[in-house]
């Protein structure tokens, strides 16, 4: 039985990597489809002021058209925040398909 749902595991992280990897290919494609479908911040919707992560979405978009300067205007944040999600993305990424691999 662990092998079943190690399976089931593995293929829900293979799920989650490719819709990752999907939304990024759109981010790079579709741009403005994706800043005018992407939620509203909520802490600015309650509190009326912008949080520490307003303008992050607007500034990955920026960053992946390599428009650096219109980046850090979106949110300096970026330079931080970016490298983060890139590396926690490959990590994902690698422990996923090393775990497809041993299934297979």
């Amino acid at each position: 039985m662990p092998t079943a749902s190690r399976s089931r595991s593995s293929r829900l992280d293979l799920l989650i990597l490719a819709a990752i990897s999907l939304g990024g290919v759109a981010a790079l494609a579709f741009p403005a489809r994706l800043l005018a479908y992407s939620p509203p911040c909520l802490v600015t919707l309650a509190t009326g002021h912008a949080c520490w992560g307003c303008g992050m979405t607007h500034a990955v978009v920026a960053a992946a058209h390599l428009d650096l300067a219109g980046a850090w205007r979106a949110n300096p944040l970026v330079a931080v925040v970016l490298p983060l999600l890139v590396v926690a993305y490959l990590r994902f990424a690698v422990q996923t398909l090393r775990g497809w691999r041993a299934l297979g």
